[in-house]
């Protein structure tokens, strides 16, 4: 019921109807409030048109993925919008983002359309060869467009409409070829386009109308033909009256039949249409105000949402990544916890002291330092086994002298409970410490780390 409802002859009771159906169908929204969109937009309210944008785009009611025709009819709404308001990039912004879609190829109304806007944008910037080449290839197109291929995925008005709009690009070359001074190629397409409007219907097309008028007008003001160039710009005015209330349609016809009456020297329409050209936009400026102001607005709340986004983004890398440390910390830790342990359990002290107990009271004494944690320890054990230090060393010269001490308790075959005990520290320091000195001593994880220290020393 939305899709049936024609936006030239549209009014407030449209909108209403409009509403209606979206407060018994929530799905509608998005389709109803783009309708209410287009409706504001062609009736030169634009800033109430972006209300209905924003909504829309807030809570992505139409996206590519849910409904490419509605998506489509988005991104030309709004580029529509913006060039009006001389943001030309974002204008074309808006038709790039959908050109992106690579299901647009299966339809050659998409593209046709397309190329319209971008030359309508870019005669806005005085392009003139890229808005030609644009229309040069939306002409192309548009014979595919009425040979209906690829039109069997559409439903038939829909189908029809597009079939009649496919007619608007032979004006718009036309109108490019003007530009670029190119008059016989202009008169061409101008006759061309002409002879299409007798079998296209007033409201449904009054803007082709209005365009072919418009740009029929123009060649013939260039061939100083000023009597039918007056004839053709009355129509375009009549049919913007009648159809199309918009500012740029009203403000281009106005302003070309100024200059038409300048090249006369008729000085009543001259002031007459000074005059109309001053109050509309007076009157527009008010308007232009409130639709940058809308602009603006949807600018800072899309910056704001990239923001948030960025920031959320922002946020989970890091939280990822803090976990992701903790959990590599944490499994090392645990298995580094593991492996000493596992490692402790391979170590046993040798019940045969053969070698050491020969020392007979030397021995015990430094056993008893050794038990006492006295500082004099180490000094009388290298007295009693002089070899001992050096041997380490020659492994590995970087051995301190606490690690050196260590040794010579494992030496003289402490359990890493009793060198805990006798050294006041945790069972699992002692563990750590072995893991350390074996790593630094580069003692395999097979081999018997007393075992090791009693074949060095032998």
């Amino acid at each position: 019921m939305i899709h049936d409802i024609d936006i030239i002859p549209a009014n407030d009771k449209d909108i209403l109807k409009i509403q209606n159906i979206i407060e018994k169908c929530e799905t509608c929204e998005g389709t109803g409030y783009l309708k209410m969109a287009r409706i504001y937009a062609k009736d030169n309210n634009q800033a109430k048109a972006l209300e209905y944008i924003e909504k829309i785009n807030s809570r992505q009611l139409i996206t590519a993925d849910k409904n490419l025709e509605d998506f489509f009819s988005l991104k030309c709404l709004m580029s529509g919008i913006y060039r009006s308001s001389g943001k030309y990039i974002k204008a074309l912004d808006e038709l790039n983002e959908f050109s992106a879609d690579p299901r647009i190829k299966n339809y050659p109304y998409y593209n046709y359309f397309i190329l319209l806007l971008r030359g309508t944008i870019n005669i806005s910037m005085e392009n003139n060869a890229e808005s030609l080449k644009c229309f040069k290839e939306a002409y192309k197109i548009s014979k595919s467009c009425r040979e209906q291929k690829n039109l069997d995925l559409i439903p038939g008005k829909k189908q029809k409409f597009q079939i009649e709009d496919s007619y608007k690009s032979t004006a718009y070359l036309a109108a490019g070829y003007l530009d670029m001074g190119k008059l016989d190629s202009a008169r061409i397409y101008m006759k061309e386009a002409l002879a299409d409007t007798n079998h296209l219907d007033d409201v449904r097309n009054a803007d082709i109308k209005y365009t072919t008028y418009h740009v029929a007008g123009s060649v013939y003001l260039v061939d100083k033909d000023y009597q039918k160039a007056q004839t053709y710009y009355l129509m375009a005015k009549k049919t913007e009256e009648k159809y199309l209330p918009r500012y740029d349609m009203k403000l281009a016809v106005y302003t070309a039949l100024l200059e038409l009456y300048e090249r006369e020297g008729r000085k009543d329409s001259i002031n007459y249409y000074l005059k109309k050209i001053v109050e509309l936009q007076k009157n527009n400026k008010k308007k232009d105000i409130n639709v940058n102001k809308s602009i603006d607005i949807g600018d800072r709340k899309q910056m704001q949402n990239l923001e948030n986004s960025n920031k959320r983004l922002v946020y989970t890398l890091v939280t990822t990544l803090v976990l992701g440390a903790g959990l590599i910390y944490f499994t090392f830790f645990f298995y580094k916890k593991y492996k000493e342990r596992s490692l402790d359990k391979k170590d046993t002290p040798l019940d045969d002291l053969t070698g050491k107990d020969q020392y007979n009271e030397s021995f015990k004494e430094v056993v008893v330092l050794a038990k006492q944690n006295k500082p004099e320890f180490l000094t009388r054990f290298n007295q009693l086994f002089p070899e001992f230090s050096a041997k380490i060393l020659s492994v590995n010269d970087t051995v301190q002298s606490s690690e050196l001490r260590f040794c010579a308790y494992l030496y003289l075959n402490f359990s890493t409970k009793d060198i805990a005990e006798y050294t006041f520290i945790s069972v699992r320091t002692v563990q750590t410490k072995k893991y350390k000195l074996r790593k630094k001593l580069n003692i395999p994880g097979d081999v018997d780390i007393y075992m090791w220290l009693n074949d060095l020393v032998k």
